[in-house]
């Protein structure tokens, strides 16, 4: 007879031997589409996709124009002209748009972000003539409705100030003044006053400015032949006109030979947001994969080194972070995180720690492999879908990637090793130049961030 004791322990190591998870397998083949790259006479770049997996296309039409674009002018009007360009052309309205859209099962969305107003589009396949029109329209002729753009500068005005209620918010916005001066990339939202003087004709004079064929990358992934859908390109934007470009703003960052703490003051706040901050490279250098593995190690995954840190080990906060975010003309590192007050100066302390120690010894074979493996599936899984894979292949030609930059992507990170790693985070990592943004009572903080750096309060 087993004793009960005996027992226990054998079941016990039996669940305990079945939770235990088998090792990924290999990575499979990836039988990558071809892809034709062509540019109409006009300057249009196009990036043909066929993938013949279902019924469907996804055009993705990424205009180099971000929210910062002439925002030393105007304020807003990139992100405003973004937000009205499909409601309404010199041809269609609003209605007529969705309408239309609707009769082909398709969906057109702008967005506006650091580097491109994109616009992206998706419909059956039978109807990818109609699908290009509307999108050739909305991007060559926006109207910009009078009670249209009314209605946006109204919504836009409320949500920046609800966004200013959020201490996440503040601290982002004040991070990227302090890593990017006047570059456009400093800029997050204009003051709701300014978006006053957004009017539609300044709307019109943007589009006309910056919504340019040669200005612009059209991909189309889906179910096509390729010698049709070149025509269909050609017929529906080929009579775009070319039109010369403004000079891109110079990258001049600021220079701080130490350390820097930037304060937000939220009197009666019962906890601090933290964010640190340094230069990163653009997405197109060579330090781009080793970067975002390294950040990955310490604090871009649930399993990092700050997470284990701050959360398992201090209890000081529920979830840590960190992110490497690369643009087209340059990039930051930043690791953040919310606690209460009372650990405000002990949790900076031990973030600082953990980017020294990845600058000073390397991780360990175990983290590295982590690293790769959550990095290679969680792309891999990304590109499953048309539409993702429409979009990653656009940030090739916003961001001036190499053109083999997905199907290299598996084999770079694989090839990545623990001095890589050490060599990206002492490059990165700059505990002694940063910048240090805290929102919270800085009555309740401030003899606890004083060691850190020099303290400035922001207005």
């Amino acid at each position: 007879m087993i004793k009960p004791v005996i027992l226990c322990t054998l079941l016990t190591t039996s669940v305990f031997a079945q939770a235990t998870p088998p090792p990924p397998a290999p990575p499979r083949p990836i039988n990558w589409p071809a892809i034709s790259e062509s540019k109409l006479d006009n300057g249009l770049t196009v990036v043909l996709v066929p993938l013949h997996n279902v019924p469907k296309i996804t055009a993705v039409l990424s205009l180099l124009a971000g929210r910062g674009t002439a925002y030393k002018t105007q304020p807003g009007v990139a992100q405003l002209a973004g937000r009205v360009a499909n409601e309404g052309t010199s041809t269609r309205t609003s209605l007529q748009i969705k309408q239309e859209l609707r009769s082909i099962g398709g969906s057109l969305t702008v967005g506006v972000d650091n580097d491109a107003t994109t616009l992206s589009a998706s419909s059956l396949s039978d109807s990818a003539p109609k699908l290009l029109d509307i999108i050739s329209d909305v991007a060559r002729h926006p109207a910009y409705p009078k009670s249209e753009v009314v209605l946006a500068k109204t919504n836009f005005a409320q949500e920046i100030e609800e966004e200013r209620s959020s201490p996440d918010f503040l601290a982002q916005e004040q991070l990227d003044k302090a890593l990017f001066g006047g570059h456009p990339y400093g800029f997050t939202v204009p003051a709701p006053a300014a978006i006053r003087n957004v009017t539609r004709d300044s709307l019109k004079t943007f589009a006309a400015t910056y919504y340019v064929p040669n200005n612009a990358a059209l991909v189309i992934v889906g179910d096509f032949n390729v010698a049709t859908m070149r025509a269909e390109v050609a017929k529906a934007f080929g009579s775009w006109k070319r039109v010369a470009l403004p000079p891109a703003p110079k990258l001049v960052l600021p220079v701080r030979d130490k350390r820097q703490i930037y304060v937000i003051d939220r009197p009666g706040s019962v906890q601090s947001t933290i964010l640190i901050g340094a230069p990163a490279p653009p997405r197109r250098s060579p330090d781009y994969i080793p970067l975002r593995t390294t950040n990955m190690i310490y604090g871009g995954a649930f399993y990092s080194r700050l997470t284990r840190n701050i959360r398992e080990s201090k209890g000081y906060t529920y979830s840590p972070f960190s992110t490497a975010d690369l643009r087209r003309a340059a990039g930051t590192f930043t690791a953040g995180a919310s606690v209460r007050n009372e650990v405000t100066g002990p949790t900076i302390l031990e973030m600082l720690y953990e980017l020294d120690r990845m600058r000073v010894e390397p991780v360990t074979a175990e983290e590295l492999q982590s690293a790769k493996t959550y990095s290679i599936g969680g792309m891999e899984l990304e590109l499953e879908s048309q539409s993702s894979l429409a979009s990653r292949i656009s940030t090739i030609y916003v961001d001036e990637l190499s053109r083999d930059f997905l199907q290299t992507f598996r084999d770079k990170v694989a090839a990545l090793t623990p001095a890589d790693v050490q060599r990206s985070a002492s490059k990165y990592f700059d505990t002694y130049r940063s910048a240090i943004v805290v929102v919270g009572d800085y009555k309740q903080i401030k003899d606890q961030i004083a060691p850190f750096g020099d303290v400035k309060l922001v207005k």
